[in-house]
């Protein structure tokens, strides 16, 4: 009879946190009178991992992105990857500002990317290396001529997006043209 308990206490707790988990998401649907938001805006949610008792540490990226004409650009999209994979995106508002908070470990030995894309395609993409593994160091793998710049504390990050002329003019200055 011990055993029968057992194994349907053993069963039933899964199901248990199951359902109390599922309540605790965030439904599909946007609230009335929002909008609804793009896939990629799921990913910086961390709520879920605070409400399974999972210590993360936040990190906030913030900044300001603008033009050659040093006007801001509205509605960028801003995704940072660590090795390679997403763990955030956002993107810019009215004024070109952005603010992105993500799980993130500054002593790991990783790679960490900010990558910035106009909404209108006239601007090249621009990729901003926060920080570089060892691995990737030793290698060789991210070229000396993409901009880099470290993660301190309450710093912002201010990027430049560039129309394809003004980015051979940069490129061809930092001497990074064949």
């Amino acid at each position: 009879m011990k055993r029968l308990n057992l194994r349907l206490l053993g069963f039933l707790t899964p199901m248990a946190l199951a359902a109390s988990l599922a309540q605790a998401a965030p439904g599909s649907s946007p609230p009335p009178g929002s909008t609804p938001q793009a896939p990629y805006q799921q990913l910086s949610k961390i709520e879920e991992y605070q409400s399974l008792g999972i210590d993360r540490h936040l990190t906030t990226f913030t900044g300001i992105v603008l033009d050659v004409a040093d006007h801001p650009i509205a509605g960028v999209e801003v995704k940072l990857f660590v090795d390679g994979q997403p763990l955030g995106a956002t993107r810019t508002d009215g004024g070109g500002s952005y603010q992105l908070q993500v799980p993130y470990d500054a002593s790991a030995d990783v790679t960490v990317l900010l990558w910035f894309t106009a909404p209108d395609h006239a601007l090249m993409q621009k990729e901003l290396v926060l920080k570089e593994s060892k691995a990737s160091l030793a290698n060789g793998l991210i070229s000396r001529c993409v901009p880099r710049a470290a993660v301190l504390p309450g710093r912002q990050f201010r990027v430049y997006l560039f129309d394809p002329a003004s980015r051979t003019k940069e490129l061809s200055e930092m001497d990074c043209l064949p």
